[in-house]
């Protein structure tokens, strides 16, 4: 039997993993979270499961290759849908894509290509698709052939596995972000809030309807006239008029996102609450109710940069500080590895999910990147405690590029380790180290 070949991002992908029914519209339409989703948790474990129950679902139904990851960055210039891929960092791409790889191939019957833009191949940047073909065994970039030649799209591979179902929840809790959360109107107070309004997009608003019917503990209605907080839920066309309208009641709105692509919030930025939740497939809804209601806090970073919000972005219902790093060496040659130890404290009243990470800047450097995310790690710190959370620097992470050579390789000098809870600045503390 000839081996069918699976291509395309997770969205298109897995569409064909369970019936559709007839009004279930694109954020929800997937049994799994797209990729963008999945890179969103900033999670390696989580995401070597994707790529597990993943793998076992396809192979299940007779699929022995699979055209992913598709390691193809986000920028201005891609041709690739920003849904299939995992963002704008060559290395968060290279950890996603690595432990997406792993996971598809840990039983050993499906064999991942992986997928990239034939203009990526030649980029002289730092290549997330060669670490994934060191690094994760990838059976090689699939050809433009083996991609044209494949097409899932309308096939039913059957009823996916509980434990799909389980593992594609648990990347929509992680992946969903929250952007804007001014004076703590979420999660839902019912103490106050009695009445819910629901509006927006009218797919979205039938799609989730019945989840928030069931899952708010208070009355919800599409009648945002009599409600006490409005739910408006868009895509990537937000309706000017309508939220202007919403904001003049001057009861709080709460902006929820199922988008493709970054957009220009515009009016939307004026809501009590901003969540993004991108494509997060049917058990999305489930997830997206859980963060409203605080059964869930949300704990997802942004990876890549709205207008508005910085890349590595991201609210949750507690708080965090950062420490004072300590690193155990000021100076790296050939073969060492930097151990930076960073404290971080849960000062708020419950526990929570943050995504430490660590950027480097080369000072005084006017060719490459201002800074440039070089480590991370998701850790749950609960309310009042301190993690000392260590994050480690191989010598081969301080690669820079180099305008004599063309190339990227680790550059003599000196280096600023950049820490904190999102690429913005004013939230970066930093630490001196040096190449030799």
């Amino acid at each position: 039997m000839k081996h069918k070949l699976i291509t395309l991002g997770f969205l298109s992908l897995l569409a064909g993993l369970a019936p559709v029914q007839a009004q279930e519209s694109a954020p929800f339409r997937s049994p799994f979270p797209s990729a963008l989703n999945v890179a969103h948790t900033w999670n390696r474990s989580l995401t070597k499961k994707a790529g597990l129950v993943v793998g076992k679902q396809l192979a299940a139904e007779g699929v022995r290759e699979v055209a992913l990851p598709d390691l193809t960055l986000v920028g201005p210039s891609s041709d690739t849908p920003l849904l299939n891929t995992y963002g704008e960092s060559p290395y968060l791409t290279a950890e996603t894509g690595v432990e997406m790889t792993k996971g598809l191939q840990t039983d050993g019957q499906l064999k991942a290509f992986i997928r990239i833009e034939e203009k990526e191949k030649k980029a002289s940047y730092v290549r997330p698709w060669q670490r994934v073909l060191d690094e994760a065994h990838a059976a090689g970039i699939a050809t433009p052939a083996q991609i044209a030649a494949s097409d899932t799209d309308g096939k039913d591979l059957g009823p996916c596995s509980d434990e799909f179902r389980k593992t594609a929840l648990q990347v929509a809790h992680e992946s969903l972000t929250l952007l804007k959360n001014a004076g703590s109107i979420l999660p839902l107070d019912t103490a106050w809030v009695k009445c819910v309004g629901v509006t927006g997009d009218d797919g979205l608003v039938a799609d989730m309807m019945p989840v928030l019917q069931q899952g708010l503990p208070c009355a919800v209605s599409t009648d945002t006239r009599t409600a006490d907080l409005i739910i408006v839920f868009e895509d990537d066309d937000i309706d000017s008029g309508r939220m202007g309208s919403l904001l003049l009641t001057g009861k709080p709105v709460v902006v929820v996102l199922l988008n493709s692509r970054p957009i220009a919030l515009g009016k939307a930025l004026d809501a009590s609450a901003i969540l993004e939740a991108w494509h997060p497939g049917r058990e999305g809804m489930q997830a997206i109710a859980d963060v409203l209601t605080g059964a869930y806090n949300p704990g997802g970073k942004l990876t890549v940069a709205f207008p508005d919000f910085a890349f590595g972005h991201g609210l949750s219902y507690t708080t965090f500080s950062y420490g004072e790093a300590k690193a155990d060496k000021q100076e790296l040659a050939y073969g060492d590895t930097l151990r930076v130890t960073i404290p971080v404290t849960n000062t708020g009243k419950r526990d929570g999910d943050e995504v430490v990470q660590v950027y480097l800047r080369r000072p005084g450097d006017s060719e490459g990147p201002l800074k440039a995310l070089r480590g991370f790690r998701r850790v749950n710190i609960a309310r009042g405690e301190t993690r000392e959370v260590v994050i480690e620097l191989p010598y081969e992470n301080f690669q820079w590029f180099d305008t004599q050579t063309n190339s990227m390789h680790p550059m003599e000098g000196a280096y600023e380790v950049l820490y904190g809870g999102s690429s913005e600045d004013a939230a970066l503390k930093s630490l001196p180290v040096s190449i030799r």
